[in-house]
């Protein structure tokens, strides 16, 4: 029996893809089976599907194989679509696993490991843990998936991509394809980066930070209407350009206190790229600025949350001229 989970989920598919293959080579595909447990059924009440679930599971485990000495079943997200009252249920099925069987069971997140089962689990099932690489480690992650890609990607055009994309391993897969496809076994450069890939929202906000930090107040609005016109709405956007604000104000609160840029990043939960980029920007304001300029915008979600501003769709318009007055009268 074996218990994968984590929040890498690319990873987690990556392995469980290696488990079939290996599996289907060595005894035929008739003895595999799978069990997702996210399947939704319209006929069916959420109890009784979870209860379905167990007796389905329970029925593919004990399942003699089919001309062949093993079965291979795996259960997806089972504990993550149950609650612990079912998953205690399916206990004993576990205790009694046939050695025909080999059970896989992979959740897409990290569980509750207060319950029963999971409990169970991490005392009698080999364990596979898939956390999210982060910092240099995503940078190496990229550097790896662009040489199985045929590419070659430097450390500084992977920070620049992460930057880019954000830290969705799925997201920065296709990308890197998508890249070293392009370079045709040629370096991978930021230039190609800017050319080919569609920057996160994150990315933008930053952007329009880095401009509002420049004195570009052409560049920040061209970069918001650029938002809105991808459909991005404006709580959305307010929300987004309050994290950056709040993200430089703790940030230059650590460099004002001469913590070095790597123990910022830890302690931030940042990319070590980011880090150095953000606080670039952070010089280019002084710590009274960045405060006035998140009181301000608090003031804002203020408003909101009190019905000072009602954001009905006619007025979207006019609550993003109120951003704009607030980020360009720093």
């Amino acid at each position: 029996m074996v218990f994968m989970y984590g929040e890498d989920s690319f990873s987690l598919q990556q392995e469980l893809r290696l488990w079939r293959k290996a599996f289907v080579e060595k005894y035929d595909e008739t003895n595999l089976e799978e069990i997702d447990c996210h399947e939704k059924s319209n006929r069916t009440s959420g109890a009784a599907k979870m209860a379905s679930k167990v007796a389905q599971i329970a029925a593919a485990v004990s399942a003699m194989p089919f001309l062949s000495d093993k079965r291979l079943v795996i259960v997806k997200d089972f504990l993550a679509t149950s609650k612990a009252d079912q998953q205690k249920k399916l206990i004993p099925t576990l205790e009694n696993l046939p050695d025909s069987t080999v059970l896989v069971l992979a959740e897409s997140t990290t569980p509750d490991k207060r319950t029963s089962l999971f409990k169970h689990l991490n005392k009698n099932a080999s364990l596979r843990l898939f956390e999210k690489p982060k910092g240099a480690a995503l940078s190496q992650w990229v550097i790896r998936k662009a040489e199985k890609n045929k590419g070659q990607m430097d450390s500084r055009t992977a920070a620049y991509l992460i930057q880019a994309v954000g830290n969705d391993l799925w997201q920065l897969a296709n990308e890197v394809q998508k890249l070293a496809l392009f370079a045709k076994n040629q370096a991978i450069t930021p230039d190609m980066i800017d050319q080919l890939v569609t920057g996160s929202i994150e990315q933008s906000i930053f952007t329009m930070t880095d401009q509002l930090a420049k004195n570009d107040v052409a560049g920040v609005l061209k970069t918001m209407r650029r938002l809105q016109n991808q459909g991005q709405e404006a709580p959305y956007l307010f929300a987004m350009i309050t994290r950056q604000f709040r993200i430089m104000l703790e940030m230059k609160a650590l460099a004002e206190q001469r913590t070095p840029q790597n123990a910022i990043a830890s302690k931030m939960s940042i990319h070590p790229y980011v880090v150095k980029t953000t606080l670039g920007q952070c010089r280019n304001f002084s710590h009274s600025q960045l405060k006035r300029a998140l009181r301000k915008l608090l003031e804002v979600d203020r408003r909101l949350k009190t019905g000072g501003i009602h954001l009905r769709q006619r007025e979207e318009e006019q609550y993003l001229l109120a951003i704009e007055r607030i980020l360009l009268s720093h």
